[in-house]
């Protein structure tokens, strides 16, 4: 039986000396959801992530992350921007050693293994970030996110920069990881990598929220 793990009770926020970008925002995810949030350029998509994750405090309304099983659940984001700069001379496995430092040992090398391989990079372990395609490149950031094994991944924009066939095989991955049974809520323009994968869309859109029904999302 499935719990709401996040849930958002008529938010309303708005930046200092502005008007509102959100107003009575009311939202419920189900654990192992795959949550797909569209909206136009300057929707407030960015700021209603950040206020899931807690980075915002909105003037008005409550936030709810957890269930009855899960208190607290660990939340792993992958912003627009990382600060993780590609020509840091680095490997991929540095990087993930990197990751956790107060882990160490046999059970740190296993846990990179298993990363590597849930985001299919093994065989660049030992690469440096300067010789990784766009796509591996984010692959390595999921991977980071993996690390603290998360009951909840947030992505914003993964897709963007990205080749036709890197958002296809990143819409793969996190196909793969919803089936393993990862929340995911991702904002994202590419909608049509997703389309098979997703459980919901919704759309943010003139400060509010609202569900797409399924028969609807492929003539958005």
């Amino acid at each position: 039986m499935t719990e709401k793990i996040i849930r958002l009770e008529q938010i309303t926020f708005a930046y200092p000396g502005n008007q509102p970008v959100l107003e009575d925002i009311t939202l419920e995810i189900e654990t192992g959801d795959f949550v797909v949030i569209l909206g136009s350029n300057g929707s407030a998509k960015t700021t209603l992530l950040q206020i899931i994750l807690g980075l915002l405090k909105p003037q008005k309304g409550t936030v709810s992350i957890g269930t009855s099983q899960i208190s607290a659940p660990n939340i792993s984001y992958l912003p627009q921007r990382t600060t993780l700069n590609p020509g840091f001379p680095a490997t991929v496995r540095e990087v993930l050693e990197l990751t956790n430092k107060k882990s160490s040992g046999q059970n740190h090398t296993q846990q990179i293994n298993t990363v590597l391989k849930k985001v299919e990079l093994q065989d660049k372990s030992n690469s440096l970030l300067g010789t990784l395609s766009g796509g591996q490149l984010q692959r390595v950031f999921i991977a980071r996110a993996l690390f603290n094994n998360p009951h909840i991944i947030i992505l914003d924009e993964p897709a963007n920069n990205l080749d036709v066939q890197a958002q296809e095989d990143l819409s793969q991955l996190l196909n793969n990881l919803h089936q393993e049974g990862l929340t995911i809520l991702t904002v994202t323009h590419d909608l049509h990598s997703v389309l098979d994968y997703a459980s919901r869309f919704l759309l943010l859109d003139r400060k509010k929220i609202r569900e797409l029904p399924k028969e609807n999302w492929r003539v958005i």
